[in-house]
């Protein structure tokens, strides 16, 4: 599970980098990439398709908003190379960390508590 987690953070990281001067459609693009993440995963894990239930479409909206903010702030502060490498890192550790927390049982209950 942690390898996939790892790609899809790597690609994001890759995404903001490529973003850097031009004008980013935020919530587009991030849904392209969740779906994209959404795919991987279960590519990766050989699950098949993935069943939605109420907890699994709460998390990978978590991680849809996530990743919406990482995309808005790439548009709005990536005036040198140095600010958007920082916010690709901070974006991709972020996306890898929330992911893996969020995956995880504890996450997973966190989630569960919020949906009860």
């Amino acid at each position: 599970m942690t390898g996939a987690f790892m790609l899809i953070a790597f690609i994001l990281g890759f995404w903001c980098i490529w973003s850097a001067n031009r004008d980013v459609n935020s919530i587009g693009e991030a849904l392209g990439f969740t779906v994209m993440a959404i795919i991987i995963k279960a590519l990766m894990e050989w699950n098949g398709a993935p069943n939605f239930d109420d907890k699994l479409l709460a998390t990978w909206g978590i991680l849809f908003v996530f990743t919406i903010i990482i995309l808005e702030l790439v548009d709005r502060f990536s005036n040198s190379m140095g600010a958007n490498m920082a916010i690709a890192v901070v974006g991709g550790g972020g996306w890898f960390g929330l992911a893996k927390y969020l995956f995880s049982d504890a996450g997973a209950a966190k989630v569960a508590s919020w949906l009860s």
